[in-house]
């Protein structure tokens, strides 16, 4: 495929790359927002399983990669936390969920920023002394290392990568060029780009020459698939379901 060709798929043509069982998955979001809602239904549709989730946090109850958990589709989780949602709280605590260590967010996105740049990996002194104490995580295959550079401990984070990314972008061009607002410009950029095979989901297909060059989040050559997902419109009348059925919105009178 051209790095410069006409990118659009369908939701099927995207996806039916990633294989049934143990997929290696990265992906956007945070807490719900700026995820690939339509990506994530077509993995629960077509029961993807004993999948390795790279992602910042679990997202939140009720949809999105919330459900990914309730359907027992993850086998492993590399992330900060399980907490935001129950379902991943559950499988957790269940023991069906693995998960060999947390990350603080800031360590896990440079982990994934070093994986975009070809690094390595990162020197980070955050949690040295406490995330290193013996038995904290048991099933790490062995201690995290720890190096002194200028006088300051540090752990050697190697950098995360991924066969598969799924980012959520507000628009894209027929090239792939892919232009972020709001929650979405988190983690997705960064994603996208330690990625082999990234497809980006989009409220918006454009032209190519529409969005201005310095407004283009991810370049072409990092995208390799592009799919229609949701309207604005549409995400929030899911946002607004959820809120309501959890009791958090009241009801318009």
């Amino acid at each position: 495929m051209s790095k410069f060709g006409n990118k659009i798929k369908s939701l099927d043509a995207a996806l039916e790359v990633i294989p049934q069982t143990g997929a290696v998955i990265m992906m956007g979001g945070f807490v719900g927002a700026g995820e690939p809602t339509c990506c994530i239904e077509w993995l629960i549709k077509h029961t993807i399983s004993d999948i390795t989730l790279i992602t910042n946090e679990p997202g939140l109850s009720g949809f999105g990669r919330a459900m990914l958990y309730k359907n027992g589709l993850v086998k492993e989780l590399i992330s900060s936390h399980v907490g935001t949602t129950q379902e991943s709280t559950d499988e957790y605590l269940k023991g069906r969920l693995k998960v060999e260590q947390f990350y603080p967010m800031g360590t896990w996105i440079e982990k994934v920023r070093a994986g975009a740049m070809g690094l390595g990996g990162v020197l980070v002194p955050v949690g040295v002394g406490i995330l290193d104490e013996p038995g904290l995580f048991a099933d790490l295959p062995e201690p995290k290392q720890v190096i002194e550079v200028n006088g300051m401990k540090c752990f050697v984070e190697p950098a995360l990568t991924a066969p598969f990314g799924l980012v959520k972008a507000w628009r894209a061009d027929e090239s792939g060029n892919l232009e972020y607002r709001h929650t979405s410009m988190n983690c997705n950029p960064m994603v996208a780009m330690a990625c082999e095979y990234t497809i980006a989901e989009v409220e918006e297909i454009v032209p190519v020459g529409t969005i201005p060059p310095e407004r283009v989040g991810t370049a072409a050559p990092f995208v390799q698939a592009v799919v229609k997902g949701l309207s604005l419109t549409e995400h929030d009348e899911i946002y607004r379901r959820h809120w309501l059925k959890t009791g958090k919105l009241v009801p318009e009178k």
